[in-house]
């Protein structure tokens, strides 16, 4: 079926015209204002590239009857293309092809609703796309000052960065924070990477040895097995004493405490307290005093030689505040060692380095790895590279974990069910295509194209026409006309014998097919102008079996699925349209075609807005703004005719008489083609009114009515009062 149908550009189509059209739609308009042309689209689109056909589905057979039709497809002279129907004995195919046909029917809607199903499922997915790409597409821009080195070949579309995402959904980089991979990147993507010389380690092995040394718990003190070292170990004055022996090398025999001579044996006794035992101790102290100074003092040199390095991406400074710490606590030792010297029988304990030194060490190994990387980057710069770029998208699916695998759950479920959709789907196709395949052998078998000859003889004969008939030929499959005697009617027949034999030939054909098969596949039938020039009594019978055409869309049988009736006659349109409540009701639409200023117009009617030939001019007069200048005057005449001369009743010179001056020229030119008996109410008279002059025949018009006494019929059937007021 067609919903919506596009015409443009084509004939009198200037301005862009769409309709949406039902499954019944009737068109009544004028001879030239544009039916045909709506025929021919509706009968091959591609000829036409300025208009369209929008289908509900996929598109149907089109069968129109228009002239180019009785053209291209009935020729008096040459030999007509057969139309194959069922014949009267094939009441058991016509059973199956109806059974068969139905359930081909409900397949096609069970297709339908599983690809409108699939189709309401893939906008799930695509919503669920869209809004996952919009999240990924916030991380991109959150990040891409930073991370643009590995987004580049993803930075302009939202769908490929979303792609490069479900890539490396399953990415096993190390995770680092944003900081870290801002550091490296600051390595890896600079334009100014050089390798540096390495750094040494700060090994400090031997601190435990110095600060847990023997020598700084050990009185060092004379010897204790004398008299006199006796006394000096109870007074514990040891270093008081050595103070004085030292002294009593300057004094000679006098002593440096009481300045007395001092006994010779009692120096003697003296200086022997301080044997060879104390004075190795003493040594031994002021050997461990220096070797203290010059480990610790190397140590401090090597980690200020570190932070006096010019390496650009190293940061010295909390290296050095550790290391003037680590001098202060040095320097504390230091005094703490003098006075152990200067008091070698005190007994002291070393601030431990052991902590500020594994502060320094610690910074000093960080160093040496960062120079380490950065020249190991620098010698595998597109190793790195691709490694830090890989660890900026893991970074990147982290951030989208939850989004992403919300969405592969949704995508598994979507994609599981379409597919399951898909199965069926195949499966109800290929048996309607079984089934469609059956009703074409059926068809074949059961069809022939005498019938249709038989009914279409019988039809003229039925309407008087008998005086030529349709005949098969020996090719077969073809008819011919022939004349009662058996010979060609060779281009011989009238206007309304062809019109009448063509349309019988159409309406068989919408029921058959000029093939063996295709009987009762779907259609879509136009009908356009199909009683030109036929009497009464072909009009009823052509309208009749429209009617008929009209039914089986109703009821969906003949496979005719939509039908567009199209006419310039108005007693064929109201007998078409007659409502007749048979079968199923289906929706239908009423069509005016008109032409204002050379521009056709397509408007649409949920009513029939004829009622009749009268009432229709009436409505030609409904918007005086746009009203045809070309055919106002004879609008005007035939309503004037109409109404006086068959209902009214107007005394022509009485009329005349009621006007003066440029209005009685008006009155007389009007009333004058009344007088005229050559001219009847279906005549198109075409007398062109200049704009300006309008309203003065509108006028005119208007006081006819009211001075012959007709006032109260003009209100009744003016539906712009105010205007016609104006006039």
């Amino acid at each position: 079926m067609i919903e919506k149908l596009k015409i443009h550009k084509t004939a009198s189509y200037s301005n862009l015209v769409e309709i949406e059209p039902k499954e019944i739609n009737y068109f009544y308009g004028s001879n030239g204002v544009g039916k045909s042309s709506l025929s021919n689209v509706i009968a091959d689109e591609d000829l036409f590239p300025d208009c369209s056909l929008t289908w509900k589905t996929t598109p149907i057979e089109t069968l129109v009857y228009n002239k180019s039709f009785v053209k291209t497809s009935f020729n008096q002279s040459n030999a007509i293309k057969g139309v194959f129907t069922l014949g009267k004995d094939a009441t058991n195919a016509q059973e199956f092809i109806t059974k068969a046909k139905d359930k081909v029917d409900a397949l096609k809607i069970a297709i339908d609703g599983l690809k409108k199903t699939s189709s309401i499922k893939e906008d799930v997915l695509k919503k669920k796309t869209e809004e996952t790409v919009n999240k990924a597409w916030s991380i991109k821009v959150k990040y891409e000052s930073n991370f643009k080195p590995a987004f580049i070949g993803f930075i302009k579309s939202g769908e490929n960065f979303f792609k490069k995402c479900l890539l490396e959904i399953n990415n096993t980089s190390t995770l680092l924070t944003e900081s870290e991979i801002k550091i490296k990147s600051d390595k890896v993507f600079s334009d100014n990477l050089m390798t540096y010389d390495e750094i040494q380690e700060l090994d400090f092995k031997e601190l435990n040895n110095y600060e847990n040394s023997y020598i700084l718990k050990t009185k060092i003190i004379g010897k204790e097995d004398i008299e006199i070292g006796k006394l000096i170990h109870k007074l514990d004055n040891s270093d008081w004493v050595k103070d004085g022996v030292d002294y009593m090398q300057q004094t000679i025999n006098e002593c440096p405490f009481c300045q007395q001579s001092i006994n010779q044996e009692l120096r003697k006794k003296i200086e022997s307290f301080f044997d060879e035992s104390y004075n190795e101790q003493k040594q031994e102290l002021d050997d461990f005093i220096q070797s203290y100074k010059i480990y610790i003092a190397n140590l401090i040199t090597k980690a200020k030689s570190i932070s006096e390095l010019e390496i650009s991406i190293l940061d010295f400074s909390i290296l050095i505040d550790k290391i003037n710490i680590l001098e202060v606590q040095f320097k504390n030792n230091i005094n703490k060692l003098l006075s152990k010297k200067k008091t070698p029988s005190l007994i002291i304990e070393l601030e431990s380095l052991e902590a500020i030194l594994k502060e320094v060490s610690g910074l000093v190994l960080r160093f040496k790895k960062e120079i380490e990387e950065n020249n190991k980057t620098i010698k595998n710069i597109t190793i790195e590279k691709e490694k830090l770029k890989s660890e900026i998208w893991r970074f990147v699916i982290n951030e989208l974990e939850v989004d992403l695998n919300s969405y592969v759950k949704r995508k598994t479920e979507i994609d599981k069910a379409i597919q399951a959709i898909s199965k069926s789907e195949n499966e109800k196709n290929t048996k309607k295509l079984d089934l469609e395949k059956q009703i074409k052998d059926k068809e074949s078998l059961a069809t022939d194209v005498i019938h249709t000859v038989n009914e279409i003889n019988k039809i003229l004969n039925l309407f008087g026409f008998t005086n030529f008939k349709l005949d098969v030929t020996e090719t077969k499959g073809f008819y011919k006309i022939i004349r009662e005697d058996g010979s060609e009617v060779k281009e011989t027949l009238s206007e309304g014998e062809y019109t009448f034999i063509t349309f019988l030939y159409f309406y068989h054909l919408i029921r058959g097919s000029i093939n063996e098969s295709g009987i009762s596949k779907d259609k879509i039938v136009v009908i356009d102008d199909p009683i030109s020039s036929l009497d009464s009594n072909i009009l009823f019978i052509v309208s009749n079996l429209i009617k008929t055409l009209v039914k089986d869309t109703r009821n969906d049988t003949n496979g005719i699925k939509q039908i567009f009736i199209l006419t310039h006659n108005v007693y064929f349109f109201k007998e078409v349209t007659l409502k007749v409540r048979d079968g199923k009701w289906k929706e239908e639409s009423y069509w005016i075609i008109r032409k204002l200023d050379n521009k056709t117009q397509i408007n649409e009617h949920q009513d029939n807005p004829i009622k009749t030939t009268y009432e229709l001019l009436w409505r030609e007069l409904d918007n005086l703004e746009n009203v045809n200048t070309a055919t106002i005057f004879n609008t005007l005449r035939r309503i004037l005719e109409y109404y006086f001369n068959i209902l009214g009743g107007l005394k022509y010179e009485e009329a005349i008489n009621q006007f003066e001056g440029e209005e009685q020229i008006i009155c007389k030119a009007l009333i004058s083609w009344i007088n005229d008996g050559s001219h009847f109410i279906n005549d198109d008279l075409v007398v062109y009114v200049e704009p300006e002059s309008v309203e003065k025949y509108i006028k005119v018009f208007k006081l006819i009515f009211e001075k012959m006494g007709h006032k109260s019929h003009f209100d009744m059937m003016s539906r712009s009062q105010t205007e016609f007021a104006n006039a």
